[in-house]
């Protein structure tokens, strides 16, 4: 237990001296400062719409449907934009973005011991190849909890001045208890990355190959959830009011269900009104099945369990029989 405890604190030691950290940390920031910022914008211009009845996109009058939707829109914005709640609209907002951080973070750190060639140095010292698969692991979630920590901490000092901009209204700290549960759920879906990216890294012994399968993974993954849409209305049936949803849309959905960006953002929304798009357009169609993605976020904590403990299984299971001479 006292050399794991040092080792981790070796790797955290390590990692606070890499430029990468802070420069990741920089830019992360960054985009969340750009992004309260459009929220902020966007919802001054709602409310602009509403109180002319005429739309800033193309000077045409809204409709009374269009005036109700902007008043909506209004309501979820200066929800998400008060405090406490801007808390854990920041952490939310920082998973977007953020995943692609902790990838390139991850692979770089991890793959560094390969890169360099230093890992069977490491492990000629008495580490076990287990614990130094476990020590990385807990630095790098370590990292990404300080970062979580930082980000809470700035927007918690932010906050009452976004409020103000947003609403009249006094602060009231209701709701606290749930913007920091926003933020301690965007801590625990770090893990399962970190763990999936390593077993590339480590498969790969190169950070090129594992940033470029880490990322790529990642942006199909996405880009498939924004297409599943389109797939919809091209594989939709001609009687689309009350009709039965395609085999190959099922197939899609249940593909993308078991994706791991999927099952992170609806842990991240446990207990929150969730709406993925695939069920969006199954619902607009007037398919009858309109509840094809599991919305539990229980199933999607079990998933992503079952993700972290088979990738560190595999990872474990190339670190004992492959790429080291050396260490017990």
């Amino acid at each position: 237990m006292v050399r794991m405890y040092r080792f981790v604190f070796a790797e955290w030691l390590r990692m606070r001296r890499l430029r990468l950290t802070w420069v990741l940390l920089a830019l992360l920031l960054g985009i969340l400062a750009l992004q309260v910022n459009g929220m902020l914008s966007e919802l001054e211009g709602l409310k602009t719409e509403v109180e002319t009845g005429i739309s800033l996109s193309d000077d045409t009058p809204l409709s009374p449907n269009q005036i109700e939707g902007n008043l909506f829109l209004i309501e979820l914005r200066e929800k998400d934009l008060r405090y406490p709640a801007f808390i854990g609209t920041v952490a939310r907002l920082s998973t977007g973005f953020g995943w692609f951080f902790v990838i390139l973070f991850t692979v770089v750190f991890g793959g560094e011991d390969f890169n360099r060639r230093t890992l069977p140095v490491i492990l000629a010292r008495g580490v076990r190849r287990r614990d130094y698969l476990i020590a990385r692991i807990l630095a790098l979630w370590l990292a990404m909890g300080m970062a979580v920590v930082i980000i809470m901490v700035l927007a918690s000092a932010c906050g009452p001045y976004v409020h103000m901009q947003v609403t009249d209204d006094p602060i009231s700290l209701i709701g606290l208890g749930d913007a920091l549960l926003w933020v301690l759920r965007s801590w625990l879906t770090c893990l399962p990355f970190i763990v999936a990216v390593l077993f590339w890294a480590v498969l790969a012994r190169n950070m090129g190959p594992a940033l470029g399968v880490g990322i790529g993974l990642h942006t199909l993954e996405y880009l498939y959830g924004l297409v599943i849409p389109f797939l919809a209305v091209v594989s939709a049936s001609a009687d689309l009011i009350g009709g039965d949803v395609p085999l190959i849309y099922r197939l899609q959905i249940k593909l993308f269900s078991i994706t791991l960006g999927y099952n992170a953002d609806l842990f991240l929304y446990w207990g929150a009104p969730y709406m993925r798009d695939p069920i969006f357009v199954a619902q607009t169609l007037g398919l009858n099945d309109v509840s094809l993605m599991p919305t539990t976020p229980t199933y999607a904590l079990a998933l992503l369990s079952g993700y972290t403990v088979l990738f560190f299984g595999l990872t474990l299971w190339l670190l004992q029989r492959r790429d080291v001479t050396y260490g017990p």
